[in-house]
């Protein structure tokens, strides 16, 4: 529980100094969610 909980301070951390970088980071995230999705169903 920890570990996340530290992820999660990280991620607002990043988000306040590197705010493009995180937007285009959470970007390619979900669009490797949907290709995920995409291939399962197909």
């Amino acid at each position: 529980i920890r570990f996340i909980h530290d992820n999660i301070e990280k991620d607002v951390w990043l988000e306040e100094f590197y705010p493009k970088q995180m937007e285009i980071y959470h970007n390619a995230i979900e669009q490797t969610k949907e290709q995920l999705l995409m291939n399962r169903i197909g």
